[in-house]
């Protein structure tokens, strides 16, 4: 048995239970058993959809100490045959502790999904598949009988994300906007209330002799925790220039059919990566940052900026970068080659393979 434990809700949004999902899928197609664990039922609908069992501890995401008792006693029971026969778990959480790990590996193999670098932590795998990974000085400061996976060659896109075509088009038309599983700071609302107000300043300010400029049409893409869903839909219901879509079933078709993308600085990243849709990020949350600023430095991927500090700086930004992005082809295609040379889309099948020999 393989045991994945990873949390989603509003507040840490999806991203942790999405990407090890991706690797389940992986390992599943490999032969391997998986049982999912979370602290309580808020991510329980996502994992089933996807065909996996789990089992709901009944705990607090941000305080994982308190399951140790029920949690080691369940891979204890798994891991009878001794040290040879450790069952593996997958932990994705940013409130772990050395404390919670160091216990834990007692009765399993730990892999630790690992974005920060907070501390060197006890495990037998650590994966940091940010584009960032490889500059953090892993390999300096964790004992060499744990193995680092690290860098975009290990990001675990879904596998729809993998192998398909992107065609650059003549002209731009349709921009996607996606905030991840949720937007705490109100952006897409925020950013459709701009944009149809920007439309009704364009009509107003034009005379019969003026040439109306090519409309755009923005896709907003609402999360499972997105709050402003039903208000989005009432201004889109009205609007020519907006689409709302929710629950997405297929998102990597919803990137092909755009033309660029305003993203927030999470896994869609990548995911925009993979395909090659010219991208403006942003962030609101401190996390995110350093994914920003590194695809900003280092990716034709261009930083907005953080949306909670500087709304208006970000709305400018992305509205002035949107229209050269949209006036200028060569410019996309420049973009979209050097976007697919990120990521190529195989990461979970690398750790599927490399995690059934930890």
């Amino acid at each position: 048995m393989f045991y994945i434990r990873a949390d989603g809700n509003e507040k840490i949004g999806m991203g942790h239970v999405m990407r090890c999902l991706s690797i389940a899928e992986a390992l599943r197609r490999q032969g391997e058993e998986i049982l999912f664990l979370t602290a309580d039922e808020r991510p329980a609908g996502l994992i089933e959809e996807r065909g996996f069992p789990l089992k709901i501890l009944f705990t607090w995401y941000d305080e994982m100490e308190v399951e140790l008792p029920q949690l080691m006693a369940l891979l204890m029971g798994d891991g009878a045959g001794g040290e040879t026969k450790k069952p593996k778990i997958l932990v994705d959480s940013y409130f772990v502790t050395a404390f919670y790990l160091r216990n834990l590996r007692l009765s399993a193999k730990v892999i630790l999904m690992d974005d920060e670098k907070r501390a060197v932590y006890p495990c037998d795998g650590l994966v940091n598949y940010n584009i960032y990974g490889k500059t953090l000085g892993y390999e300096k400061e964790y004992p060499p009988e744990t193995r680092l996976y690290l860098g975009c060659d290990y990001m675990p896109l879904r596998e729809e994300f993998c192998g398909k075509g992107y065609t650059v088009r003549d002209r731009a038309d349709h921009i996607l906007l996606t905030t991840g599983g949720g937007d705490g700071c109100h952006m897409a609302l925020a950013m459709a209330e701009r944009l149809l107000e920007k439309k009704k300043g364009d009509r107003a300010g034009k005379d019969a002799s003026q040439n109306t400029p090519r409309q755009k049409t923005w896709h907003i893409v609402c999360g499972p925790y997105q709050q402003d869903t039903e208000e989005l839909e009432k201004l889109a219901a009205g609007s020519d220039i907006l689409q709302i879509h929710k629950n997405v079933t297929d998102m990597s078709e919803l990137m092909r059919s755009c033309d660029i993308a305003v993203a927030a600085a999470g896994s869609t990243l990548y995911e925009l990566c993979s395909i090659g849709v010219p991208t403006v990020g942003f962030y609101f949350a401190e996390n995110q940052r350093r994914n920003m600023e590194a695809f900003g430095k280092l990716t034709p991927v261009m930083n907005a900026g953080d949306f909670s500090v500087y709304p208006e700086r970000v709305f400018d930004f992305i509205e002035k970068e949107v229209e050269v992005l949209s006036a200028e082809k060569e410019l996309r295609e420049k973009i979209s080659l050097a976007m697919r040379a990120i990521v190529d889309g195989k990461g979970a099948e690398r750790l599927a393979e490399e995690f059934r020999v930890v």
